[in-house]
């Protein structure tokens, strides 16, 4: 005869001191798995809706971890009162239930938030507490649980505890790996959250060893959450192991989106019509040479919207693009109408890497610095270390041009970028992109490091194919992208800024973006 919900609820209370757990060990151990895959993938959700900086990932740690303590607090304390499975049970249902719940605030945090006037610290911190924050909790809340119904003799608590948290621990390690490695470019962030949320609803009903709650109308709820949070449609077009990748249609062309930041403008067949003004300043310093064939190096690929030009223009140059992504390459080939036979030659490798890899006897022309997504700086790539890197794969008169953002209400990463490069390059050039570059707000610069001085009358008089703006170098316009700033304007901007030269050991870059960052959401 089966039992009543009542005698049951009797029968748990009565045996509550004599129950059992069978598999702790393993069930900490999917907890913990569970925690970790929930915390990379919240920084990923995040990305499309508030970037990925110092902050995002501060404040999805923080929070995870603020709701791992707050759930061994309170799940010891319902532990000492009430050990049974069916407790344990409902923390698995809640834990699922809320994890489920996460897919359906992400879009309506991401853009209540990302549309906001709040600094970019309180959106981080918001969205990460009211999406991940009770999940955490809940999975926080197991591993009292499985304590208490391990400990049966003083004489073993050491042993006992050690053994369940070297279980957890190992499952946050593996976690970590697997999500990391795997999870996320194999199957998508939203299809890893619906597994996390399944995994723990079926931990639920395994601990309280009742089939017959698969029946409920609690599980029929469930079911129809899951089946909602299916439909949820994903807001990436591909999901890497480093962007959420985004095309979108703009007229004739299309919009790369990596992250939340719109990297690239891309007019297949308008290949001269450059989005940013950066790019222009690159077509400018490869006609000043006069070179007709060069060798060319683009860090970070995006929408390859240079290398494009420079193989519509200047077809018989040797260009190679380190893009660390292979998935951009790709996206580039399937959605952004690139040729696969084109003569560009792409290597999916950190730009870094692939600079140690190279011959000590390889040269560029150009190298050019395109890794800097907004606010995410590869600080790696921003050294001295680095910049000697590359000048000693720069011929002895080749360019490295970089763009980055920066206010020069502040300045301070600019200034040490410029200082930085000074010491690699003998020449260092910097490239506002606009007449009134004093103003305050946020910009994009250009700096380029050199082996031989600009040449001010060649340059005044450049003109890059095929971008109708500069044809003319008596305009405005072609004044304001051939603006160099003169050495004494720099020193005196270096002067006001506290600036560092930026090495591996020390390349504070997020902590001086920001109070840029904070303006630039608030």
């Amino acid at each position: 005869m089966e039992e009543t919900p009542a005698a049951l609820s009797t029968e748990s209370v009565a045996e509550k001191k004599t129950e059992t757990l069978r598999f702790p060990r393993t069930i900490v151990f999917v907890s913990s798995f569970a925690i970790m895959v929930l915390e990379l993938v919240a920084g990923r959700l995040m990305a499309p809706y508030l970037g990925v900086s110092l902050y995002t990932w501060t404040s999805v740690i923080g929070v995870i971890l603020a709701g791992i303590s707050l759930g061994n607090e309170i799940g010891g304390r319902i532990a000492d009162k009430q050990a049974t499975r069916q407790t344990l049970a409902g923390v698995f249902f809640m834990a699922g239930f809320t994890t489920l719940l996460s897919l359906f605030f992400v879009p309506f945090m991401g853009e209540l938030l990302s549309t906001s006037r709040l600094p970019l610290l309180a959106s981080t911190l918001i969205f990460s507490a009211v999406t991940f924050l009770p999940a955490s909790l809940f999975l926080g809340s197991i591993s009292p649980f499985v304590v208490k119904f391990e400990l049966r003799a003083l004489e073993r608590t050491g042993r006992t505890v050690g053994r369940i948290y070297a279980w957890g621990t190992l499952g946050s390690i593996l976690g970590t790996f697997a999500t990391g490695f795997f999870l996320i470019s194999l199957l998508g962030t939203k299809t890893i959250v619906l597994g996390v949320a399944a995994v723990l609803f079926i931990l639920g009903f395994f601990v309280i060893g009742q089939a017959r709650l698969l029946r409920t109308r609690a599980a029929a709820m469930v079911g129809l959450m899951f089946i909602g949070g299916s439909a949820i449609p994903s807001i990436c077009n591909v999901e890497s192991n480093y962007y959420c990748i985004r095309v979108s249609q703009n007229g004739a062309g299309y919009i790369l989106r990596l992250d939340h930041l719109i990297h690239s403008y891309v007019k297949p067949d308008s290949v001269n019509e450059l989005g940013y003004s950066y790019e222009k300043i690159y077509a400018l310093l490869t006609a000043y040479t006069g070179k007709k064939d060069f060798r060319a190096l683009f860090l970070g690929g995006g929408g390859y919207v240079m290398p494009r030009y420079m193989e519509r223009y200047y077809p018989d140059s040797e260009l190679v693009v380190s893009e660390i992504d292979p998935a951009v390459t790709e996206v580039n080939f399937a959605r952004l109408e690139l040729s696969r036979d084109t003569p560009i030659i792409s290597v999916n490798r950190d730009a870094r890497i692939f600079l140690k890899l190279m011959s000590e006897t390889e040269r560029y022309d150009y190298v050019f610095g395109d890794t800097f997504n907004d606010f995410a700086v590869p600080y790696h790539l921003t050294t001295k270390e680095f910049n000697d890197l590359v000048a000693a794969h720069l011929s002895d008169d080749g360019f490295y041009a970089v763009n980055l953002i920066d206010d020069l209400r502040y300045g301070n990463f600019l200034g040490s970028y410029i200082r930085t490069l000074r010491l690699s390059f003998p020449f260092v050039y910097f490239m506002p992109l606009e007449t009134d570059w004093r103003h305050n707000g946020r910009n994009t610069f250009v700096v380029v490091g050199a082996k031989r001085p600009l040449d001010p009358g060649r340059w005044a008089a450049a003109v890059p194919p095929g971008i109708s703006e500069l044809q003319d170098p008596e305009s405005d316009e072609s004044k304001a992208y051939h603006l160099v700033v003169s050495d004494a304007e720099v020193d005196e901007l270096l002067a006001g800024r506290k600036t560092v030269i930026l090495t591996d050991d020390f390349v504070p870059v997020d902590n001086m973006l920001a109070p840029v960052f904070n303006d630039s959401y608030d």
